[in-house]
């Protein structure tokens, strides 16, 4: 009997994955067909004068006739003998790129996981999987649509669908009979303890625990007004009714669109600031990876993760009693097409492949564009840093070998503009052209 069941669940979720991908795919092209119904609507229903003052309704008729004639025409074509353009998906990849994950499969995706949890769980019959009450004020809205709007990032989406986690704390504070009010002054009073001994760790560590079995029953996104800028602010309602207020370290410019974090060091200290209005991804001078320098062995566990497809080249050279690598990249990275320029170097004749970020003193002025065909993606203007790079959110991931990156870098004096350019002109790809301008070499590389 109970292989049968288990039999039985697996069909279920098996007709359940397929039905529910089957009804977000016809969503999908829901939308566009009745975009494409409206769009012939609006056509139809159009009287207007037009330009020449003729009425809109004989233009379109005539429109459609042209049409009509055209579809004759080719199908006149095919069948004297010439064939249709048949379906290349390589040439497709290299020339157009393939969609990138959007929020709203991403979002079916967690919602089938956990419904699948719920049924080998016997959770069901309690109920299905619900989402975290989460609101979020006009102004986090505006931000939110600036970025959907060139990609396929619904950041609004992800916000009001996040999974509500907070089940396995209420159950724990009811078996447990646990008072969650004072269990979380416990945790924030270790949290303040941790934190003046300078042990962050241990510190977010007992915060996160605090809030966490505390039970959140809902939260509300919304912009404060910091100085010249606005702060992302969270209010955040417990089981037992009371409210908090959290501030992620989020600023938000909303002349420029920048949203960035304290210190040069990311929001939230991930290491990575957006530019809103551009749906640009970049890495602020002082980063948690400027620590880590760089090796050849990073490259290599990128190439095994499938977020990752880029091509890279390395000019390394002497220079100043030092070994200099200047290293770049180009193609996608998760959801987004990017490029990046680094700056490394280590003691003379030190072995093996990893170099240090270069020190303040020693960065160069540089600048970065990526560009597909005539669009282009990515623009950083020139300025000092050891690691110049943009990610662009969009709508389809490209081939490596379908970007295009112009970079320029500054050199201090002839002796490194000479051993830069000759390690471009040794690089076994010689795929990477520069020219000179004083100390400035300019390089592109397109294949």
């Amino acid at each position: 009997m109970k292989r049968h069941n288990s039999i039985i669940a697996l069909l279920l979720t098996f007709a359940m994955l397929i039905g529910m991908f089957t009804i977000g795919f016809a969503e999908d092209g829901a939308i566009d067909e009745g975009t494409t119904a409206a769009a012939a609507a609006e056509g139809e229903t159009f009287t207007g004068e037009g330009s020449d003052g003729t009425e809109g309704d004989e233009t379109t008729t005539a429109q459609a006739e042209e049409d009509t004639q055209n579809e004759e025409n080719n199908d006149g074509k095919a069948e004297s003998g010439s064939s249709p353009k048949k379906f290349n998906f390589f040439s497709m990849f290299m020339n157009d790129g393939i969609p990138t994950l959007t929020s709203k499969t991403f979002i079916k995706i967690v919602d089938t996981l956990r419904m699948i949890k719920y049924i080998f769980t016997g959770r069901l019959l309690t109920g299905a999987p619900k989402h975290l009450d989460v609101t979020v004020d006009e102004d986090v809205i505006a931000v939110c649509e600036a970025i959907s709007g060139q990609s396929a990032l619904d950041v609004y989406a992800l916000l009001t669908n996040m999974p509500d986690l907070s089940d396995p704390a209420r159950v724990a504070g009811k078996v447990f009979q646990l008072d969650v009010t004072e269990y979380r002054e416990k945790m924030y009073e270790a949290r303040d303890n941790y934190y003046s001994e300078g042990n962050s760790a241990m510190s977010n560590i007992c915060w996160l625990l605090g809030a966490y079995m505390s039970g959140i029953e809902s939260a509300n996104v919304r912009l404060e007004p910091k100085n010249d800028f606005y702060q992302i602010a969270l209010d955040v309602t417990y089981s037992d009714g009371s409210v908090e207020v959290f501030y992620p370290e989020i600023y938000i410019n909303p002349e420029t669109g920048e949203c960035f974090g304290p210190d040069d060091k990311g929001m939230m200290n991930i290491g990575f600031n957006c530019n809103a209005y551009e749906a640009v991804v970049y890495a602020p001078m002082y980063c948690w990876m400027r620590n880590f320098g760089f090796c050849v062995e990073y490259d290599m566990l990128c190439y095994a993760l499938p977020i990752y497809c880029y091509n890279t080249r390395r000019f390394k050279f002497e220079y100043d009693n030092r070994d200099w690598m200047i290293q770049i990249w180009k193609g996608n990275y998760l959801i987004t097409n990017g490029g990046e320029v680094g700056i490394y170097n280590r003691e003379n004749g030190k072995f093996g492949s990893y170099y240090d970020v270069v020190k303040d003193e020693e960065m160069l002025p540089m600048s970065l564009q990526i560009r597909h065909d005539d669009e282009v993606l990515v623009n950083i203007p020139e300025q000092n840093h050891w690691w110049v790079n943009g990610f662009k959110l969009g709508h389809r991931l490209y081939s490596p070998h379908t970007l295009q990156m112009s970079f320029t870098i500054e050199m201090p004096d002839e002796e490194m503009l000479k051993a830069f350019t000759a390690a471009i002109d040794k690089n076994v790809y010689h795929d990477v052209t520069y020219t000179v301008d004083g100390l400035k070499v300019t390089a592109e590389w397109d294949s």
